[in-house]
């Protein structure tokens, strides 16, 4: 069977009729938990998990030959067994062992379901060869499902879907803001989710209820902070970046949200300065999904010209080899850096 979708496999589940292995893999984590979880749940009689259900991950299995034991068994007292095995060096086994891969890959019983759920999310069958092959063999053998991070859109649906099933409500425009202020982590949102709707007692989602009772992400909490720069506000910088220190943020993580910022600012600004749109980059550097915080930018930093913008970045730089040094404290490094950022952005020269 070729590659399969979210439907497809909900369809398989509802219906039992589960293939004899699945290869689960993307960047999105939570769905590849959930969904590798679930064809488990579900194709293992309940109560019957300890005859029928066996667990692997890269270090609890030996080679692949207990592998291989684990799904030639059959069930006990239900139609299926499952193996789950999370995250094993497919790839690797494939190549050091070609034939004996595909053939049991080929030659699993109807009774046996394996689901290989793989947790690293940089797999990328058009530049690996052999992961392409893997593919490639589950897809004729079995079922393939990529779960990647789903876009700004699809997340506002799964927002509204989430809250109308807990008996809330929230517009399309106030669960964007959702999205912005907590980051696009499925398994973060659907958190936040449950909190809404328990705090809002089945009514509507505000914007304020987001801004009492939500976690802001790092990159949302530094995007409020480049935004006061923008805006005259040096004292609001300075108290989010002490909220991020007491937080624990790591000094070196909150430098390369900001310098992510400033980087949106300095391609926006060219951008419209050559005569295009901020919009205009989206493609070039890979902004997929991610083309309103070009807009942002251009926008918050509508004043600024382009030797200031990148008089900024070369502020940053200076700030990320003082902080990769450890000779000067990050808090002082930090403060430091907002404070020319300031002067700079406001016309006059950085310390």
């Amino acid at each position: 069977m070729p590659e399969i979708n979210e439907t497809q496999l909900k369809n398989q589940i509802k219906e039992r009729k589960f293939s004899q292995s699945y290869l689960i893999y993307g960047n999105e984590p939570y769905l590849k938990q959930h969904y590798a979880g679930l064809i488990a749940k579900k194709c293992v009689a309940e109560g019957m998990e300890g005859f029928n259900l066996r667990e692997f991950d890269s270090e609890n299995a030996n080679d692949i030959q207990e592998l291989i034991d684990s799904t030639d068994t059959l069930p006990v007292f239900s139609d299926y067994c499952c193996t789950l095995i999370k995250d094993f060096p497919l790839a690797a086994m494939y190549s050091s062992d070609k034939k004996r891969f595909e053939a049991w890959i080929k030659d699993m019983p109807d009774t046996t379901v394996a689901v290989f759920r793989q947790d690293s999310d940089d797999i990328n069958p058009k530049k690996d060869a052999k992961w392409k092959s893997v593919i490639s063999l589950f897809s004729k053998y079995g079922s393939v499902l990529r779960f990647d991070r789903l876009d700004r859109t699809s997340l506002s649906k799964t927002v509204i879907g989430g809250l109308k099933k807990r008996g809330a409500e929230i517009d399309r425009d106030t669960a964007f803001y959702l999205i912005d202020t907590v980051g696009s982590d499925l398994n973060i949102l659907l958190n936040e989710v449950e909190k809404l709707a328990s705090f809002t007692l089945g009514g509507t989602v505000t914007r304020e209820d987001i801004d009492k009772i939500c976690i802001k992400s790092l990159e949302s909490n530094i995007f409020d902070l480049s935004k006061s720069l923008f805006s005259k506000n040096p004292k609001r910088s300075f108290e989010i970046l002490d909220k991020l220190l007491k937080d624990k943020e790591r000094p070196e993580m909150i430098l390369g949200a900001l310098a992510g910022n400033f980087i949106d600012v300095y391609r926006a600004k060219a951008s419209v300065a050559s005569g295009e749109s901020a919009d205009y980059l989206q493609d070039i550097y890979n902004y997929k999904n991610t083309g309103f915080r070009l807009r942002n930018a251009a926008r918050d930093a509508y004043g600024l010209d382009i030797p200031r913008a990148r008089k900024c970045i070369a502020l940053l730089s200076e700030a990320d080899s003082r902080i990769k040094m450890r000779v000067i404290d990050e808090r002082t490094v930090l403060e430091r850096l907002i404070t020319e950022l300031y002067y700079v952005i406001n016309g006059g020269e950085a310390l």
